[in-house]
């Protein structure tokens, strides 16, 4: 008897010693699997929406990625690294995105190491089976693999939060690294508010199974929350903000009833497959419970995913409700806790009979396949609309020149035109009003536009989604204090160019009357100007009665034989007060701009005249004219070093 128990350790700590030297091999083979995989059509997708703004965000200096950062979705450790990277690997869409990638494939050895210190192992051998099946689901897992071609800050959180279980779950007998489990944490933090959950779910776990170190554990909390309380200070009134919209009582209750099944098809990631995908998990999960019979100290063990999983799971439902944002992608510092189950139920069903492990890895495969080899590379979770992120570059890119600057009313078309922008492509700067970010206007005129206005003569501002919303107020802003120039759309967004001459204007004394209703009682103008410049131009005019049409304001530069060299056209203030909303006697002060082309030195002719816009047809002054001169510019010279 004694020499047959003796033949069967043997045997066993023979076949754990062979795992143990098969398993670095095997991990190293896994992780080229998860670069291959991350690397497979990686520059190809354009970049998306979210990319743009990561992009953006982290071009701009370091305060003011702070300070948008402080009022966006998620904190600013991921732009901060990424902004060090752009520095070294330059913003094409594969470097921008191959950080991603190695922060994603960089989770896969931590994963494996995770899974050997959640086994408590002791040799060499012990457990190494399941570390690599854990490793191997953290290199293929869907959601993961998708998110390492992403340019966000999925993967880092991801890595984060398996420091802070590596650092947890360390050999027995050892006390908790204090300071470095707090770094960790704060790291997790600092990347993704959602990681408060699964973070929530370790700290549980350690406490539960092992009391001893609730002391430890405490202590390094307490870091973690000293060293992002000054991040708290800063955004924690955009935390509250947006926390705030999500309902109560049965409005909470049937959110979350609603939201529970996407958010568990957004942790396995099973889009674009079979309804009984998600069965198969389920099933393989099941079965090796069955067969593994986990008893009191397994059961403890199996505390880590449920708890981390679980808690995860209920952050993100309540959080959706709460924010009536839904976003899957937040789940991915959970799907390596998700593969610790599975990699547990798969070594239970290899222990007992490795065909049958074969078997479950195959129902696993068949049940990722679609996913894993065409959505996840198709990259649609997010925008499932044409676009064309190059449409507004393209636009500018032919009527700009390098003195010129460019408005963003948000940072993921700013993205966009970063990504493309040649040196001789003008700067950009942002006005943000559109979500995630709407700043208030008094802060966008004063810290942005007004200093641009004084250093340039020309600005472009692109307005995506036009007017609607929050947009009015900007293009209201800027139709009454800068000087128009015209607009046009371009897809769903609206391009408009301003000028903002640097000379003062001066004052020309014209009065006409047109038709029956409306007088020009006055106006100024730009008095001199370089070919290649600009002009500004201020209409006064009022209403003698109701003006029945709505005419369009005509602004002409033209030489002494009538050649137009540039004009405007518009509804008086740039289309925001038309002439048949003026009331009697009312004063309507109406701006315009002229970019000029390279043109002649010499003097030439402001004038401006109203037309019906559905006949054409000029409204004639009571003298009989179908137009009146303004005043005379002088053009001269353009600097030979301008461009």
């Amino acid at each position: 008897m004694d020499d047959g128990r003796q033949t069967t350790d043997d045997g066993r700590r023979t076949a754990e010693g062979a795992a143990g030297r098969l398993a670095r091999p095997a991990l190293g083979l896994i992780c080229l699997l998860a670069l291959a995989l991350r690397l497979h059509r990686l520059a190809e997708p354009a970049l998306r929406w979210d990319e743009g703004w990561s992009l953006a965000h982290a071009s701009l200096n370091w305060g003011e990625l702070l300070r948008i950062a402080a009022l966006d979705w998620h904190p600013p450790l991921y732009t901060v690294l990424l902004k060090l990277w752009i520095g070294l690997a330059g913003v094409s869409a594969f470097s921008l995105r191959y950080l991603s990638v190695l922060l994603g494939v960089l989770a896969v050895p931590l994963a494996y190491i995770v899974a050997r210190a959640w086994l408590r192992a002791s040799s060499p051998g012990k457990g190494e089976g399941l570390a690599v099946l854990a490793a191997l689901y953290a290199a293929v897992a869907p959601l993961l693999v998708y998110y390492s071609q992403v340019v966000r800050m999925y993967p880092l959180a991801t890595l984060a939060v398996l420091a802070v279980s590596a650092l947890m779950l360390r050999d027995n007998g050892k006390p908790l690294p204090i300071a470095g489990l707090a770094l960790a944490v704060a790291a997790a933090l600092y990347s993704l508010y959602y990681t408060l959950w699964p973070l929530a779910g370790l700290f549980l776990y350690g406490a539960l199974t092992h009391p001893r170190q609730i002391g430890r554990l405490g202590l390094a909390g307490v870091g973690a929350g000293l060293l992002y309380l000054p991040w708290l200070l800063l955004a924690g009134g955009t935390l509250m903000a947006r926390t705030a919209s999500g309902g109560g009582g049965t409005d909470l209750l049937a959110g979350i009833q609603d939201t529970l099944a996407p958010t568990l098809q957004g942790l396995l990631f099973t889009y674009d497959t079979p309804p009984w995908a998600a069965g198969l998990i389920a099933a393989v999960l099941v079965a090796g419970l069955m067969v593994g019979r986990p008893g009191r100290a397994e059961a403890g063990r199996l505390l880590l995913p449920v708890l981390v999983v679980g808690l995860s799971t209920a952050g993100l439902v309540y959080g959706t409700v709460r924010t009536q944002w839904f976003a899957p992608r937040h789940l991915a510092p959970v799907v390596p806790f998700f593969g610790l189950a599975l990699a547990w139920a798969l070594d239970a069903l290899g222990r007992t009979w490795r065909p049958i492990l074969l078997l479950a890895l195959g129902l696993l495969v068949i049940a990722f396949w679609s996913t894993s080899t065409q959505f996840v590379y198709a990259k649609t979770l997010e925008v499932v609309d044409p676009f064309d992120p190059t449409a507004d570059y393209r636009f500018l890119a032919v009527r700009t020149r390098p003195d010129d600057i460019v408005f963003f009313n948000v940072l993921s078309t700013a993205g966009w035109y970063e990504n493309l922008r040649r040196p001789q492509d003008p700067p950009w700067s942002y006005a943000l009003r559109w979500e995630p970010v709407i700043q208030p206007m008094e802060d966008i005129v004063r810290e942005r536009i007004l200093p641009a206005a004084a250093a340039h003569q020309r600005l472009w501002f692109v307005l995506y989604k036009g007017t609607v919303g929050s947009n009015a107020p900007l293009k209201e802003w800027l139709d009454t204090h800068l000087y128009p120039v015209g607009g046009a759309w371009n897809g769903d967004t609206l391009i408009l160019g301003y000028t903002s001459p640097q000379v003062p204007l001066t004052a020309a004394p014209v009065q006409a009357q047109f038709g029956e209703a409306i007088q020009l009682s006055g106006a100024e103008y730009t008095p001199q100007a370089t070919a290649h410049g600009v002009i500004g131009l201020t209409l006064h005019w009022q209403a003698q009665r109701p003006v029945t049409r709505a005419y369009k304001v005509f602004v002409h530069l033209t030489d002494d034989a009538g050649w137009v060299f540039s004009q405007h056209d518009a509804q008086p203030v740039n289309d925001l007060r038309p002439t048949t909303t003026w009331a009697a006697d009312e004063r309507i002060v109406d701006r315009h701009g002229l970019f000029l082309p390279m043109m002649a030195p010499g003097n030439y002719h402001v004038r401006v005249g109203l037309y019906d816009p559905d006949t054409g047809e000029r409204l004639r002054t009571t003298d009989g004219r179908d137009m009146i001169e303004v005043g005379t510019v002088v053009i001269t010279p353009s600097d030979p070093r301008s461009p």
